[in-house]
């Protein structure tokens, strides 16, 4: 028996997630949250504590006060960054404490 009307579970994935607008949106936040590693490197990450997105901003806390420095004079470089890295225009604002 063949069916013909057969879709990719790809493609009904896309499609629940373009009706749920809100559970994709918290992907792509998840998403910037995997990137930070990638994007700012292993040992800024590894200071890196209590990292999550919250209504678009960026939340997160430095172990070290000298890289928190440093991260807070990049934070335009930062967001754009992680922005690029998920596609979609979801980081606003950075909170680096």
């Amino acid at each position: 028996m063949e069916r013909k009307d057969a879709q990719h579970i790809k493609s009904i994935i896309k499609e629940y997630l373009s009706q749920n607008r809100d559970l994709d949106h918290k992907m792509l936040e998840n998403r910037v949250v995997r990137s930070w590693e990638k994007v700012i490197g292993k040992t800024v990450a590894r200071a890196t504590t209590n990292i999550y997105v919250y209504q678009g901003t960026l939340y997160l806390s430095i172990n070290s006060s000298v890289m928190r420095n440093e991260l807070l004079m990049l934070k335009d470089k930062i967001m754009q960054a992680l922005n690029e890295e998920v596609g979609h225009q979801i980081v606003t604002a950075i909170v680096i404490r």
